[in-house]
C-alpha cells in the first residue's frame, strides 16, 4: 500500500477520532456529561503513561487503559469516553489528534 493510500484510509478514522472527542469535551465544558470515578481513573492512568520514560500516548497504553476499565467502561455513563477512546486510539499518529487525545484525558482526570 502505497503512502498516500494509506493516508486515504487514515483520514475518516481521524476525522471521527477528532469529532469524538471534540463533542466530548465540549459536552464536559458545557457540563452535560460528568466523568464517572471510573472514567476519571482510567484517564489517570492514561496520563501517567504519557508522562512516563517515553513521554508518548501509545494505542497500546489506551488498550491497556481500556482494559482497566473493563466492560463496566462501555456501559456506565453511555461507553462515552471509552468510545472515544477506541476510536482515538488508530489515529494517535496524526499529530492534532494525539493533542486532542492528552487535552480529553487531561480534562477527564482533572474533573472534579
Amino acid at each position: 500500500m502505497t503512502a498516500t493510500a494509506a493516508l486515504l484510509l487514515e483520514k475518516p478514522a481521524a476525522d471521527e477520532a477528532r469529532r469524538q472527542a471534540g463533542n466530548l469535551l465540549l459536552d464536559l465544558r458545557h457540563g452535560t456529561w460528568t466523568p464517572t470515578p471510573l472514567e476519571r481513573r482510567v484517564a489517570e492512568i492514561l496520563g501517567v503513561s504519557a508522562s512516563s520514560a517515553q513521554g508518548v500516548l501509545s494505542a497500546r497504553h489506551i488498550r491497556s487503559a481500556l482494559w482497566e476499565g473493563s466492560m463496566a467502561m462501555t456501559r456506565e455513563n453511555g461507553g462515552r469516553f471509552a468510545t472515544a477512546l477506541a476510536h482515538l486510539a488508530p489515529a494517535l499518529d496524526v499529530p492534532d489528534v494525539a493533542d486532542l487525545t492528552v487535552e480529553l484525558i487531561g480534562a477527564v482526570a482533572d474533573h472534579a
